[in-house]
């Protein structure tokens, strides 16, 4: 019970950075932001038993340091996949509940490739963020699934103000 207790602590600290991420507006800040998220979720996990879900933050966390750097190419992303799916599987203590983290890191390292828009960036945070509320809520990591919960209403009204200030400059011109 104490691990659980300790994890919940260490990981809503980290969820906070997340929080922050889906209001900034440069994409640099975003995975500044995402790196301390992935780094204090990565501690958090052990308290949670969940080995598959530390090395795919790890992964995580050198995946974020390649993007804020601007060095995130084809064979980076190539590596971080390969590397996620791989030791994800190797270290995954939870069967099917244990390759959630892997498959919604596989989703987010696709899109950071491939999508450089802050709104779609947002979309995209959104569609992981649902993939790790479910996943929290399995492994009793209950203040990342509320906190992470809140960050889905925190982007989803990003997305709409977003899109809302577009319209306004369609309707101008």
């Amino acid at each position: 019970m104490n691990n659980i207790l300790i994890g919940n602590i260490i990981s809503f600290t980290g969820a906070v950075f997340l929080a922050v991420s889906c209001v900034v507006k440069s994409r640099k800040r975003i995975f500044v932001l995402q790196f301390l998220n992935c780094a204090f979720l990565a501690v958090a996990s052990y308290f949670f038993n969940a080995y598959a879900t530390i090395t795919t933050l790890i992964i995580c966390c050198i995946r974020n340091i390649f993007i804020m750097r601007d060095k995130f190419t084809k064979p980076v992303l190539a590596f971080v996949i390969v590397s996620v799916v791989i030791l994800g599987l190797l270290s995954n203590n939870r069967g099917i509940i244990g390759l959630m983290p892997v498959a919604a890191t596989v989703e987010y390292t696709t899109c950071c490739y491939f999508i450089r828009d802050v709104r779609k960036t947002r979309v995209s945070i959104l569609i992981n963020e649902i993939i790790w509320v479910t996943y929290s809520l399995l492994v009793s990591d209950f203040s990342t699934a509320i906190s992470d919960s809140a960050v889905i209403v925190v982007d989803i009204m990003s997305i709409l103000k977003s899109r809302s200030k577009k319209q306004v400059l369609s309707e101008r011109e």
